[in-house]
């Protein structure tokens, strides 16, 4: 754990504090220092995770698997490429890297490029729906996920609602949501004629099904999908 104080004395009563509940090693620094090692891990998550977006554009537009290839690019020992995506989101890697930028403007161009390529993902994510529902005159869309990650339902700038309501936007027929770890959608998801439904009932009346967010209850969708058209932007029904 890193405590930052404004004073020495600062960081040790926090110290004290925190070790009442916390085990483990602490590092003691000062506030400033505290608080940009924090805004650098996001940060450094942050353009690791563009890396592997743009790996991805790269593989969608050679037709080639991009987590293949990244599993046989990291079987090099000082390479650790992470998973692509639909984008990023959440209440730290989403946003800190901003206060980065902020700070310094001229000393962040590789942080900003991160922050474009992550936000630009959505979009890209979108098209790919919008092709696989190519010829289909009024298509039935089952979006599995709204969460930014598994197994929770924190969907806090979450990619997957963007990506949901910019389909709302452009495809008339019937969008379907199956989000497990929530009872309710967002007041503007519902506004737009978005419907949470459960899996099988999306399942049954999709025509196109998208995965958004990998959790564990999608793991086996991949073998049900049968002959309908899908989007799995997570890498989990590979071989289905």
């Amino acid at each position: 754990r890193i405590v930052g104080g404004v004073t020495p004395r600062c960081a040790e009563a926090a110290e004290s504090l925190y070790r009442t509940f916390v085990r483990g090693e602490f590092s003691i620094t000062t506030a400033r220092m505290a608080e940009l090692a924090k805004l650098t891990e996001n940060a450094y998550r942050d353009v690791n995770i563009a890396f592997a977006n743009e790996v991805a554009s790269v593989c969608e537009l050679l037709d080639t698997d991009p987590w293949e290839l990244i599993e046989l690019a990291n079987r090099h020992p000082r390479v650790d490429v992470l998973k692509p995506g639909p984008g990023v989101g959440g209440h730290c890697i989403a946003v800190d890297p901003w206060f980065l930028v902020h700070s310094a403007p001229s000393a962040t161009p590789l942080i900003q490029a991160a922050r474009q390529v992550n936000d630009r993902r959505p979009r890209s994510v979108l098209e790919r729906i919008l092709s696989a529902c190519q010829g289909l005159e009024c298509p039935k869309i089952a979006c599995l996920g709204l969460a930014y990650k598994a197994d929770v339902g924190d969907m806090r700038e979450s990619p997957a609602v963007e990506i949901v309501e910019g389909l709302r936007d452009v495809v008339p027929g019937r969008l379907l949501v199956v989000e497990p770890h929530v009872s309710s959608l967002p007041d503007r998801l519902v506004r737009k004629g978005i419907e949470l439904v459960d899996l099988d009932d999306a399942l049954d009346a999709a025509a196109v099904v998208v995965l958004l967010t990998d959790h564990r209850e999608f793991r086996a969708v991949g073998g049900r999908i049968g002959e309908k058209r899908w989007v799995d932007t997570r890498g989990m029904w590979r071989g289905r």
